[in-house]
């Protein structure tokens, strides 16, 4: 099949981008970007999109901005982050769970040639050597999961957790002692933008909060904090509710800098989730049903994220849309904010949503594609899968076809559907049918193979 996409401004090949800039790319200053992502957070947790936690921060974004109705990540942090950065489908480029080839290029080198100050702030889990975040584009970082990953890979140690109270972060190659990690990345975030007021280049900042993955602990506005030290350390999933709020809250945080600093108007603000919830928890909806995370497989709860996209006043009132939205289209919508094309050679797969974000036709987009293979992807595992879906229905390589709005569990195959659901079927059957063979030509690393950037200890357990 020949792989194709319907945009609004032409018929372009998959991986073929051009710009196809709005008229927000001709505003006087190019905006900074902010690019938020979540980690372990399904679209169930958000108010937004039915939930109960309480994220009234989200909210007020959601009232300013765009909220995204089915976006779509791979069910795992690893290669949700790969993705995203290169805007690349995972059957190109994924090496192995923790790890990113030094050689891809991401959206902050893409930035560096737009003449963009460039931070990353949060989770790395893409390497093992301070080199990398320099090399991937960043001029400043501030990082966990980076270099003391190595000593520090169990997640909880005693009166230490490896992100949260009693965590270490690296700062710019300096490891310093946090009372609670999230806290130490906030202020470095409100540090960056302050830094940049007086600049005269725009900025990129990648923040990748902690929370709220595992362990589920206490955050500084749990009762127990203050009140029963010892419990800062202990993993419980009752601790669930008060990280979701506490992660709210620093997007407020975020929301109020901005505002505060004058940034807010020239300012593209995104919000996503990496993948779903922990399978551990259960969250009840505002309709009265649970919901189980579906982290680490491929149904509904293990790829359906939260997404939402604030630009000043430019996205005031249009609250919801219905698009498929996937993670490689984050490096086109950059791109065109930033008024740069992405190289040809850099094969990329994404669509821009900025026309939409800028209030004009939003580009159309008739399928998205999910290859995952969370550890080491030469061969498939009991977790591997392969889909080509559109909104509603999604086709799996072994012939699976599911309607995963109204089977989101994908407990009832169609194995003879309506004449429109087999038309739908027969084109993402072409869909999968044009894409390489499931083996890709990379494998997994071994020690020595990248130098130090990844040392092989056996497979880690990316759950």
């Amino acid at each position: 099949m020949d792989k194709k996409i319907f945009y609004a401004c032409g018929l372009i090949p998959l991986g073929c981008l051009p710009a196809c800039l709005s008229s927000c790319s001709q505003a006087p200053q190019k905006p900074n970007i902010i690019f938020i992502l979540a980690d372990d957070l399904g679209a169930e947790c958000v108010d937004v999109y039915g939930g109960t936690y309480g994220t009234p921060n989200l909210t007020r974004m959601a009232e300013e901005g765009i909220v995204y109705e089915n976006m779509h990540s791979l069910p795992l942090s690893t290669p949700s982050r790969v993705q995203a950065m290169t805007g690349k489908y995972s059957y190109k480029n994924y090496v192995a769970f923790g790890y990113m080839n030094p050689d891809e290029h991401t959206f902050a080198h893409l930035a560096k040639e737009a003449g963009y100050n460039t931070a990353m702030i949060g989770k790395w889990q893409l390497g093992r050597s301070r080199e990398l975040p320099s090399l991937m584009g960043f001029d400043y970082w501030c990082l966990n999961q980076l270099e003391m990953y190595k000593e520090f890979s169990p997640v909880r140690m005693g009166n230490y957790t490896e992100r949260y109270g009693n965590s270490y972060v690296d700062d710019m190659g300096h490891y310093e002692f946090t009372l609670y990690g999230p806290d130490y990345f906030q202020e470095r975030v409100y540090e960056f933008i302050d830094n940049q007021k007086d600049s005269d280049a725009p900025f990129f900042l990648y923040y990748t909060m902690p929370l709220v993955h595992t362990p589920h602990t206490p955050t500084p506005d749990s009762e127990c904090w203050d009140r029963e030290y010892e419990k800062r350390f202990l993993p419980d999933t009752a601790n669930y509710p008060d990280m979701v709020r506490y992660m709210d809250k620093q997007v407020g945080g975020v929301i109020d800098k901005l505002k505060e600093s004058g940034l807010w108007e020239n300012t593209i603000l995104v919000f996503v989730g990496d993948n779903g919830s922990s399978t551990k928890i259960v969250s009840k909806m505002q309709d009265g049903t649970e919901i189980r995370g579906g982290k680490g497989q491929t149904t509904e709860y293990g790829t359906h994220v939260p997404l939402i996209i604030t630009y000043g006043d430019r996205t005031a009132g249009r609250q919801h849309s219905e698009r498929l939205v996937d993670l490689v289209d984050f490096m086109p919508t950059f791109a065109d904010a930033m008024g740069v094309e992405i190289p040809q050679e850099w094969d990329t797969d994404g669509i821009s949503l900025f026309p939409e974000i800028c209030g004009e036709e939003p580009l159309a987009r008739e399928y998205t594609i999910c290859h995952f293979n969370p550890v080491w992807p030469t061969a498939k595992t009991a977790n591997t899968a392969r889909i080509a879906r559109t909104v509603q229905y999604k086709l799996y390589d072994d012939g699976r076809f599911y309607d995963a709005v109204n089977d989101p569990m994908e407990q009832n195959n169609i194995t003879e559907g309506t004449a429109e659901q087999e038309n739908i079927r027969t084109m993402l059957q072409g869909v999968l049918d044009g894409l390489p063979a499931w083996t890709p030509e990379v494998g997994a690393p071994r020690k020595g193979d990248y130098g130090t950037f990844y040392d092989y200890a056996g497979p880690q357990n990316p759950f």
